[in-house]
């Protein structure tokens, strides 16, 4: 799947800012979770962030970044993406969500609310 995921607390992603994850919180769960490694940097200087890189089950790997207060999923991958990033998701007490407003959970995918 060529299709941006996102990690969000706010009904519609594109909301985050009004209901972030903060950066600091998002950076230190990512350095104590075993499945992600930093893979890369954005930005430069005393601005630059890592990026992180998830290795999923059917081998692909995906690279995670925080944006405007979201954790944004992007790559390529053939497999459930709640059963790839639900424990991230759950962990930082967030939904996952398509591009297209769709919502990722353990009870399947549920259509947009839009």
């Amino acid at each position: 799947m060529g299709y941006e995921l996102h990690i969000s607390r706010a009904a519609e992603y594109y909301h985050s800012e009004e209901h972030p994850i903060a950066l600091e919180e998002w950076l230190s769960y990512a350095e104590n979770n075993p499945s992600l490694r930093v893979g890369g940097w954005l930005g430069r200087d005393e601005d630059r962030q890592p990026v992180y890189e998830h290795t999923c089950r059917d081998g692909t790997l995906v690279s995670l970044t925080w944006f405007e207060g979201a954790i944004e999923i992007k790559g390529q991958f053939g497999g459930d993406a709640y059963r790839e990033f639900g424990s991230i998701t759950e962990d930082l007490r967030a939904n996952l969500q398509g591009d297209d407003g769709e919502r990722y959970t353990s009870s399947g995918v549920l259509p947009p609310t839009r």
